[in-house]
């Protein structure tokens, strides 16, 4: 048994606490149109006394615009400076006052998450309780008031089931303390949602729970659905999206999909409602994409999976999810001086060069030959000149793909993990949620040179829906970072497939995605993407 937020959960997968980033989704059941949504949606990027945030505000923004369209009315909007305890605790009360039995009751919290010492002995695995921290927290104080430990949350939503409540709770916040895969020190260096104190001197947070607060499971909170952002050994980060102009901002991938997902693109079925299974599948493989697989959600509890999370009346696909044009990469090079990197600059296209201080989607370091991406992943090692264009090109054609059947994704992931694999190591890569059965994969490797996968003649025209597909690899030479992409049909990829046989062996990122582009804009399709990053 797992406890995450000191809720005692039956699932093998540990997602985490508050802090392997939570996310959380609640239910409504019996009558959908007598049932009211309320919501409590709080965003903090300002900290008096830590490191401030950049996206969390946005993802706030983002949500309560979503729970707009579906029609809440009831909606309460706390961002930095009004997030306080006080104002917080009392929100919560006054939600929990006028909901009727059956409502449902919606809590998101975009900020930092740490961890304390458990307030409970016993009651946590591993001796430490997960908590909130607001804006104005400090290790003492007034300001250590100025947060919200797991068990109280606990007793929060036990009150509100008690009154035949649902309970829908999002926390795109960390506590872990370890990476998938290391940062590379050359990297832009993004925020994570993870804020580390030291000892409270003073700690003024007088609590008066019941020590069962600390312990209440799945059977004592039956109203609670949550996703949880990542596994425990992922330190979740900020990440460059898209806001509603279609400009990149910094945000948490979880609260993007979320929204995304708010806005009917996880109903797979088109009726209305959104189901766990819905809501599961559309995060998990949209997170993995756009975070490059530093996080994989989990939805817990997993149990009643066609169960329905909210009513989707009235919408009508995306409103902020996509870019307007294909952004340009902002690379940043490191050369012997700055007239060489302008030089270089000059050569390449489809790139902006930025100025140190400021964020890259690319680094190209000339003096070791290698490309490295703005979240920290060595994508490139050896790199010759020419080879640069084809890295931009790459990033620009993924970039392309990560915006595309958004409602139709594959889920991929890499065997055994996500981290950095090294030479001689057997990996493998699965392609699951396959409900279309013609299937198509190629790897786009750093450089951009394509390698096609499957089918060959050999292979079965079809696959099996339902099943997942498994391919091994062993882990050679060049490393850096490839990324397999699938395209999943209702009819033949016959043309697709002999396109991109065509460009094996070849750096063409450019034309792959362009087929890929034109393949899955025409009839049924899925498609998904995952990287898989190596080292010597």
């Amino acid at each position: 048994m797992s406890s995450i937020f000191g809720f005692q959960s039956a699932s093998p997968f540990r997602a985490g606490n508050l802090g392997a980033c939570l996310a959380g989704l609640g239910l409504v059941v019996g009558g959908l149109a007598q049932a009211e949504v309320r919501a409590l949606v709080i965003g903090i990027d300002e900290y008096q006394h830590g490191t401030s945030l950049k996206g969390a505000v946005a993802d706030a923004q983002d949500i309560a615009t979503a729970l707009r369209a579906l029609g809440v009315k009831d909606l309460r909007v706390r961002l930095n400076a009004e997030a306080t305890r006080e104002n917080l605790v009392q929100d919560w009360r006054d939600l929990v006052a006028r909901a009727q039995p059956g409502d449902t009751l919606v809590l998101t919290y975009a900020g930092h998450g740490s961890q304390q010492p458990e307030r409970v002995p016993g009651s946590e695995a591993d001796g430490m309780d997960e908590i909130l921290l607001l804006g104005g927290f400090a290790e003492q104080g007034e300001g250590t008031r100025e947060r919200i430990v797991d068990d109280e949350f606990n007793q929060w939503f036990k009150e509100a089931t008690d009154k035949g409540l649902e309970i829908l709770f999002l926390a795109d916040a960390c506590h872990s303390g370890t990476l998938t895969r290391g940062v590379d020190s050359r990297a832009s260096g993004g925020r994570v949602r993870y804020s580390a104190y030291g000892a409270i001197t003073d700690d003024m947070l007088e609590l008066d729970l019941p020590p069962t607060a600390a312990t209440l499971g799945e059977d004592d909170l039956p109203g609670l659905t949550f996703l949880a952002a990542g596994q425990e050994n992922q330190k979740v980060p900020e990440i460059p999206l898209f806001d509603a102009q279609g400009r990149r901002a910094p945000r948490g991938a979880l609260s993007w999909a979320f929204s995304r997902a708010l806005e009917g693109q996880a109903d797979q079925d088109s009726d209305g409602r959104l189901t766990r299974d819905e809501i599961n599948r559309f995060v998990r493989a949209n997170v993995r994409a756009v975070a490059e697989a530093r996080q994989t959600p989990n939805l817990l509890p997993m149990a009643d999976e066609q169960r329905v999370v909210l009513p989707l009346a009235g919408i009508r696909g995306p409103t902020a999810a996509t870019p307007k044009a294909l952004p340009e990469a902002r690379v940043r090079i490191l050369a012997s001086d700055e007239a060489a990197a302008t030089a270089l600059g000059r050569e390449l296209t489809g790139m902006m060069l930025v100025a140190r201080d400021k964020e890259a989607d690319l680094v190209f370091d000339t003096r070791a030959r290698q490309a490295i991406s703005g979240q920290g992943d060595v994508l490139a090692r050896d790199l010759r000149r020419p080879a640069l264009q084809t890295v931009i090109d790459k990033w620009r054609g993924l970039e392309r793909l990560k915006w595309e059947r958004l409602g139709d994704r594959l889920t991929m992931r890499v065997l055994p993990n996500d981290g950095t694999h090294r030479r001689g190591e057997r990996i493998g890569f699965e392609i699951d949620d396959i409900q279309l059965p013609y299937l198509v994969f190629f790897s786009l490797s750093g450089d951009g040179t394509l390698h096609y996968h499957y089918p060959w003649p050999e292979d079965p025209e079809r696959v099996p829906i339902g099943r997942p597909v498994k391919v091994e690899f062993d882990v050679t030479p060049p490393f850096g970072a490839d990324h397999l992409v699938a395209v999943a049909s209702d009819q033949s990829l016959g043309e697709l497939a002999a396109l991109l046989k065509s460009l094996d062996g070849k750096p063409a990122p450019g034309p792959a995605v362009e087929a890929v582009l034109a393949a899955i804009r025409q009839g049924r399709r899925q498609l998904g993407i995952q990287g898989l990053f190596t080292a010597p």
